[in-house]
């Protein structure tokens, strides 16, 4: 690795990095993932130019063998992630600096993909590490990189495209001046963007204490680091050190690096948040007004339902990225559902007592693709080690019982929920297979108790008992008959552990369950679901409390060149963390649970006034349906929906905001409303004198603003009702505005005619 020393005689200071030993890093640490990046030395930020003799020995002591660190004090290095958008955002911060072309050295990283780092030489300025115009690009003036001739985890090796250390330039001073750090900071807050200083966050850390929980740890040092683009490392660690539970910046560097790499950081919001619960008073002004809407109605005109806030987002995008068909809406459900279920049984609502735990069915036509959004989902619990209390049907109470006593949270994900529910219903009816008989009621007691006691009932108590005492039987005797080998301590471990389990599990039958969590992700047709969507259904059984995402679109175009995303090592971790942080063995755990006090979610005061003005949206609604449709039951569960989503929206974040709460709420109305739509239809169909408003509402159900259908494909997808009264109906609700009738050439050329909703905020 002769390319050490060209850096070195240029007057940098290097270090050897682990290389992998397996599938692990050379460290040791099977939970380290910085594969090849991870520092040999401990006190890599204080290192020494080197001896020949030191060099030598640390040769001869392998340090160098796959790779070594270069201590970027002194220099600015562009750093361009292709993963991220960075090749796109160099070539525009090209055209604003031209000469950064003219840099003395150049080294592709090894990845393949056009990753790479620019180096210049920089004075002692403070400079921002990021700028939000040039997304996927690091500043770096502070850390380390990788030096050229080193490994890169995918086999190649970090190379120099052009020039050598000892003819790096300096950088350009338009450049520099882009970066510096000003004295006042934009931030955005969930009520409008702050202008703050540094000394400003610092006085709001006075009014944290250090000693909080570790979640709220954690978020304070992420909105620092986000807030000041990567800055202020020395604030968090002076601040901590004030704490009982400081053990050194060793541990916290460990944290700090990772921030930047977060989905959905933590901000300014959150600091303001946290100081405020300590007294702080804030002094700063707001550096944009925005005027305040004159009536109570809230604007959601800006709100893009495909796209969820945070994590969540990203979450969604992956699992589109999975889809050879478009499933949009679907990808939102599993997303949604996905981030509730692995983080729900930690976290609750402060104001309401709400928990993360949704039912959400997904519709979508048949060959549509739902299948690749289910497998995504699936790829997720996986990721998260929870594979275990995941289940694919409905089989009975007691099934039910015993999957929720072998872990703490049942996770469904069922096919073709509709039929099941069809089986169930006419089971209810019919008297048929009573084996199905109970299920939905138990359901729905379930999925309300997750943030209390579930009590058992006498028969299903004493056939629980019955079993959990067969299967204690069955470990207990394959203790006794364990044999003498070097693998039965391993085994003898893991069958007291079940035994244990099951003891514990027979002990508490008699008190019910604690904090049961259920969640459902059903997939159906809309032949169907539309049929199952009946006054009582939609007002006061299962599916009230479930959230409708349905993908209109019956015959989808396949993405053009598609090929699936792998997930990244990055996203895994994420999803691991979200479940259980800093618990990376997940698949060693024999009961997947919670234990002690959950974690509060907290309401800034903005998110606080939106919470109360959804409420007053659907008690509105509420009472407008009870004289129109008598669906009032519908529109009063509209806030449960709202506040559960934005909860799990603000779950990675740590403080529910605004802008979470105003997402949930535009998919809280659109499900209250597709419900009222469908429900009402299906009840009046019959009904000469509702006849007409039935049948516009069948309309309703098959168009939205952004998804038009053409007269051959309503009628045919409403092909109970004669043409001319779908033409007739269709005429009339244009002439009224409720819906547009639109003509366009398609790709052909060919003059189409589509119906769409007339959307009116």
């Amino acid at each position: 690795m002769n390319q050490i020393y060209d850096y070195i005689e240029a007057g940098f200071k290097v270090f050897g990095l682990h290389g992998m030993q397996g599938d692990i890093c050379a460290c040791g640490d099977p939970s380290c993932e910085a594969f090849y990046k991870h520092p040999v030395i401990s006190n890599w930020q204080n290192i020494p130019n080197w001896s020949d003799e030191q060099l030598e020995t640390f040769e001869m002591m392998g340090h160098f063998k796959t790779g070594f660190g270069v201590l970027v004090s002194g220099y600015l290095i562009i750093d361009v992630d292709a993963r991220n958008g960075g090749v796109d955002s160099y070539k525009n911060l090209i055209e604003l600096i031209p000469e950064i072309k003219a840099s003395g050295f150049i080294v592709n990283t090894g990845s393949g993909n056009g990753s790479q780092h620019i180096y210049f030489k920089a004075p002692k300025t403070a400079m921002v590490q990021t700028l939000k115009a040039y997304k996927g690009i690091d500043f770096k003036t502070s850390g380390f990189v990788v030096g050229a001739g080193s490994l890169h985890k995918s086999g190649m090796l970090y190379e120099s495209e052009s020039g050598f250390p000892d003819e790096i330039t300096d950088a350009p001073g338009k450049l520099i001046e882009l970066l510096k750090k000003p004295d006042m900071i934009r931030a955005e807050t969930s009520s409008g963007d702050i202008d703050i200083s540094e000394s400003s966050i610092s006085e709001m850390l006075k009014f944290i204490d250090p000693d909080i929980g570790y979640e709220e740890w954690i978020k304070t040092g992420m909105a620092i680091h986000h807030t000041l683009s990567g800055g202020g490392f020395y604030m968090w660690d002076e601040w901590s050190s004030s704490g009982s539970k400081y053990n050194g910046s060793s541990g916290l560097e460990r944290h700090w690096h990772s921030f930047g790499k977060s989905s959905s950081p933590a901000g300014i919001g959150t600091i303001l948040h946290y100081a405020r619960q300590g007294g702080y008073i804030d002094p700063v002004t707001f550096a944009y007004d925005y005027e305040k809407e004159e009536s109570d109605k809230i604007n959601t005109t800006d709100i893009d339902l495909l796209r969820p806030p945070g994590f969540v987002g990203d979450l969604c995008e992956w699992i589109n990225s999975q889809c050879l068909y478009p499933r949009e809406h679907l990808s939102v459900a599993a997303s949604l559902c996905a981030v509730g279920s692995l983080a729900g049984m930690r976290f609750v609502d402060e104001l309401d007592d709400m928990t993360a735990n949704i039912i959400a069915f997904c519709v979508a036509g048949s060959g549509t693709g739902k299948e690749a959004v289910q497998q995504a989902y699936l790829k997720i619990m996986r990721a998260a080690g929870v594979q275990g209390a995941v289940h694919g049907s409905f089989k009975s109470e007691q099934e039910l019982m015993r999957n929720l006593m072998r872990h703490q949270c049942a996770l469904y994900s069922l096919d073709e929920l509709g039929l099941t529910l069809r089986k169930l219903d006419n089971a209810s009816k019919k008297g048929g297979a009573s084996y199905l008989e109970g299920i939905i009621g138990l359901v729905m007691s379930v999925y309300s108790k997750a943030n209390g006691y579930l009590p058992i009932s006498g028969d299903l108590k004493d056939d629980l008992k019955t079993q959990v005492m067969q299967e204690l039987g069955r470990i207990r005797k394959a203790l006794d008959n364990l044999p003498a080998d070097s693998t039965s301590e391993d085994k003898e471990k893991a069958l007291k552990s079940e035994e244990e389990r099951l003891e514990s599990t027979l002990a508490n039958i008699d008190n019910g369950l604690d904090s049961p969590f259920l969640t459902i992700l059903g997939y159906t047709t809309p032949i169907t679901f539309d049929s199952l969507m009946g006054f009582e259904q939609a007002t006061n059984g299962f599916l009230s409390r479930a959230m409708i995402f349905n993908d209109l679109e019956t015959n989808p175009k396949r993405k053009k060149n598609f090929k699936k995303t792998a997930m990244s090592d990055k996203l895994t971790a994420q999803i691991q963390n979200l479940h259980a942080p800093g618990i990376y063995d997940m698949q060693k755990r024999s009961r997947i649970e919670f234990s002690g006090s959950k974690s509060v979610i907290p309401t800034d005061d903005s998110g606080i006034a939106m919470l109360e003005r959804v409420y007053q949206s659907f008690h509105e609604l509420a009472e407008e349906q009870k004289s129109i449709s008598g669906m009032e039951a519908i529109p009063r569960r509209g806030y449960e929906i709202a506040a559960k989503v934005s909860l799990i929206l603000a779950i990675p974040e740590g403080v529910r905001n605004e802008h979470h709460i105003r997402w949930a709420y535009a998919l809280a109305m659109r499900d209250c409303m597709q419900k009222i739509k469908l429900a009402y239809a299906n009840a009046n169909e019959d009904s000469t004198d509702n006849r007409t408003n039935a049948v516009a509402a069948k309309i309703l159900s098959l168009v939205t603003k952004d998804h038009g259908e053409t007269l051959g494909v309503i009628c045919n997808k409403l092909r109970s009702i004669p043409k001319a009264e779908v033409k007739a109906t269709l005429d009339k609700m244009v002439e009224t505005d409720q819906i547009i009738l639109d003509e366009y050439k398609n790709d052909k050329g060919r003059l189409v005619k589509k119906y769409f909703y007339r959307y009116i905020e």
